[in-house]
Order: C-alpha cells, then structure tokens, then sequence
C-alpha cells in the first residue's frame, strides 16, 4: 500500500501529543517559562491530549489495517486468517518481547522507576496481562503501572480486535457493517456511562473497540464510493475543526456537551481520516519530520518511556529551575526519535521481515502439499 503523507503526518501529530502527555505529568509546561507569553489552554493542550491521541491511532489503524487488506485480497471478506495473523505477530510481537524482558530485568534488579511496587502487581502478572491482551483490564483493576509498562493498555485492547479481525470478515457484509456501525456508535456512548474508576474510563476496552471499527468503516466507504471536487478538502477542514474543539476548545463547552464533546471528537477523527484516504496526499519537504515521526509511532510509543524517565530523572537531581522545564521536551524529542529510528532499522524492521518470509515460505509449502498440481 502506497505511504499517504497525511495519514502518516496524522500519526505523526498523535505520537507527539502522547510525547507531550507523559512529559507534562511529570513537567507541565504551564509551570515553565512559556507559561509567561504563551496561553495557558495552548499548553494544556499540548500536555493532555494523550487519551485523545490515542484514539486518533486507534481510528487510523483501523482505516489502513481494513485498507491492505481490501487492496492485497480484492475485500475484506477474501481475507486469508492465518497469513493475517501471523503478519501481525511478526510486527508486533519482536518489539513488544524484548520491550517486556528489558523492563524484567529492570524490575529484577530493583531500578527505580521501573520497580513494581503497589499491592496486586508484580512483573508476572504485568507479563501475563500484556500476552493475554488485557493488560488494560488489568491496569484499571490495580492502579497506575510503572514507567514503560503504562502504554502497553492501547496495544493489548487493538491486538484483541486484530485477533477477531479476520474471521469477523467471513460474515456477511450487511452483518459485518452492521456490527462497525454498532461498535462505532456505542464508542462514545459507552464511555459515557463510565464514572469513578478514571483508568477504565480512558481505557474501557469497548471504547477503545468501536474507535477501530469507525476506522474500518471508513476505509469500507473509501474502497467503494470516491467523491469528485472539493468535498473530501471540505469534509476533512470539518473534521480537523471538530476535533481542535475538543481537544483545545474552551472548559465550558465540556460544561455544556460534557459527553457530547467526545462523540463530536469521534466524529471529526473518522471525517479526517476519510478525506486524506481519499485525496492519498504527497509528502512536502516541510513535512518529512513529522512523517517520519508517523512511520516509527509503533517503536515510538514502545521506548519512548525510557528517554522520559531518564530525562526527568536527570532534570530533577540537578535541581534545574522549574522555568527551564521546557528545554526537557526538545531534548527528548530528538532523543527519542533516535532511539525509535534505531530500534526501526536495526531490530524491529529486520526482524518482521524475516519472519515474514519465513511464514510465507511455510504456507507456501503447504498450499503446495494439499494442492500438487499447482
């Protein structure tokens, strides 16, 4: 599938924005200098949009998932099972098995920030929880995990639906919309209904469901009907507007459309997402970084935990001034993408594509054992 500029940019502006979360927990900006001259919702943006980001990658993996696969089959429902799932763990799991064994042996060897510590959780039971692809569950039922393990509830609840993914496209397809469009509109009702415990509210695995299914919609819609003229520009402004609203919108439109505001989010995700897939935008020279940032969101969001700790840590035993906390966001900016560029090129990449080949050969062996004559 041929790379869209916009998509990956989209990607791009999500990964910083959950860089800028997990920094801003520990240094907000608003506390720094650039709390004298720049607005303060400006700031808060850039420090809380995590769950919202994560959201805007949970919507574009759904649309490129369902995309490949409708272009490598011809539709989702020639989808080959096997093959599919095996791609996937040949992406995923290499990083997320060394990942796991480097943040044990922190553990094990007792290096703060990385110790677990609080009743209930224990390195075996995170291990079993991100394997098992509930670690979200797990998470919301024993507090806040340490540093590395905190983002591994996003990746459990996407792989639990790529797992389901490729027999749910057997069905039939009124069935088969039927039920996206049910996801898809629960999503934000379903979040809704949740009060008291703040971990589950921001990562309920239905929520987190139904924002990948409006993305399988969308590239459902985008492989069967593409509009002529100026309408996907339109249709995409819309939905960039909608989800600024929300994301840096004022605190009394939340009093207003408290659930509201998130169904709108929603909506102006799908909406962004649906035109870039339909206008498959060309990379501009100004945008390479962010791009690039975009095509390393999964080694990105992996590793960049370690980079933050190490930073803070180093920024706190210097007793930097508070006014000066911004300067930490940069150098992990760049630190971080070397680290994600590195694991990229020399392991995860690498590695993907060898077991790639692998598994295509062994089923290439055994179309050929039941079928001779081919």
């Amino acid at each position: 599938m041929k790379r869209n500029a916009a998509l990956d940019c989209m990607r791009g502006a999500a990964i910083l924005l959950v860089l800028g979360n997990h920094l801003g927990i520990r240094v907000p900006l608003a506390h720094t200098a650039l709390g004298d001259f720049l607005p303060h919702w400006l700031l808060v943006g850039m420090n809380y949009n995590g769950g919202e980001a994560v959201s805007i990658f949970f919507v574009l993996s759904g649309f490129l998932i369902a995309s490949r696969v409708i272009q490598r089959f011809g539709a989702l429902d020639r989808i080959q099972p096997l093959p599919f799932i095996a791609h996937r763990a040949a992406r995923i799991l290499p990083c997320l098995v060394a990942l796991v064994t480097v943040l044990g042996l922190l553990d094990y060897i007792g290096f703060e920030d990385y110790r677990f510590v609080k009743p209930g959780q224990s390195f075996s039971g995170a291990t079993l929880a991100a394997f098992g692809l509930y670690f979200n569950v797990w998470q919301a039922r024993h507090g806040w995990s340490v540093a590395g393990w905190t983002v591994l509830w996003s990746l459990s609840i996407e792989e639990l639906f790529y797992l389901f993914f490729p027999f749910f496209c057997h069905l039939n397809s009124r069935i088969r919309v039927g039920v996206l469009v049910a996801l898809a509109i629960t999503a934000p009702i379903y979040r809704a209904t949740l009060h008291g415990n703040e971990i589950w509210r921001e990562q309920a695995t239905l929520t987190g469901v139904g924002t990948i299914a409006m993305g399988v919609l969308m590239a459902i819609i985008a492989a069967n009907y593409r509009p002529k003229g100026r309408w996907p520009i339109v249709m995409g402004a819309v939905g960039l507007v909608m989800m600024l609203a929300e994301m840096w919108g004022p605190m009394s439109w939340w009093r207003l459309l408290p659930n509201g505001l998130i169904a709108i989010f929603y909506a102006g995700i799908a909406m962004l997402v649906l035109a870039c897939g339909w206008r498959s935008f060309e990379g501009g020279a100004g945008s390479w970084w962010i791009r690039r940032m975009g095509q390393l969101s999964y080694e990105v969001y992996l590793t960049h935990m370690f980079v933050v700790m190490a930073a803070v840590r180093i920024w706190k035993h210097n007793h930097w001034p508070q006014s000066m906390g911004w300067i930490v966001y940069p150098i992990c900016l760049v630190l971080i993408w070397g680290l994600g560029e590195a694991v990229s090129r020399f392991f995860s990449r690498p590695v993907a594509l060898l077991l790639d080949r692998e598994v295509a050969s062994r089923f290439r062996r055994r179309v050929l054992v039941q079928n001779p004559n081919m």
